[in-house]
């Protein structure tokens, strides 16, 4: 299955090669969680983010379905 996945600010740095506008499509085995999308990125787990799947927040332990849309920032502050 593919993922549309959208990283933001420092995070981008963390996509494949080629991706466009902070966005790759990544294939990954049915049943795989938000966890092993982060994992499959090389995301450090001990960095604080927000994660969005189809515009709902979620966690680590989220099963992704096919195309699924998942957001991550990283911690923002604001006023």
């Amino acid at each position: 299955m593919k993922i549309e996945t959208k990283l933001f600010f420092d995070f981008a740095e963390y996509l494949p090669p080629g991706s466009k506008n902070r966005t790759a499509y990544i294939p990954l085995e049915e049943g795989t969680t938000v966890q092993g999308l982060l994992e499959s990125l090389g995301l450090p787990p001990q960095m604080p983010k927000s994660i969005l799947v189809n515009g709902v927040r979620a966690d680590s332990e989220t099963e992704l379905q096919e195309n699924d849309s998942v957001a991550i920032f990283p911690p923002m502050a604001g006023g």
